[in-house]
């Protein structure tokens, strides 16, 4: 398996987002830098980050450990994205 990059993550996820929005009507912003929290902007709401979580684990794989990220970082881009890829780092070592 080939290694998963911080901008591999960033940019399947923003690619989500992005539909993910389209379906209702919004548009991506503009200012999505690594410390934007997606739940709290309202940009995805509880059911969203669970539809999100779910492709991530189908794109990156399906044991990625998410209960052992802190909480409070699931839902913001940067620690997101780096989890993910540490998580897919550490099965292809």
């Amino acid at each position: 398996m080939n290694s998963v990059e911080y901008d591999d993550v960033r940019d399947f996820l923003l690619v989500f987002l992005s539909r993910k929005l389209e379906e209702q009507g919004r548009t991506l912003p503009d200012d999505l830098t690594d410390d934007y929290d997606l739940l709290l902007s309202g940009l995805l709401d509880s059911l969203g980050l669970l539809e999100m979580i779910a492709a991530l684990q189908q794109q990156f794989g399906s044991d990625i450990d998410f209960e052992s990220l802190d909480p409070e970082q699931i839902s913001i881009i940067g620690p997101l994205c780096r989890f993910v890829a540490g998580q897919t780092a550490q099965r292809t070592e």
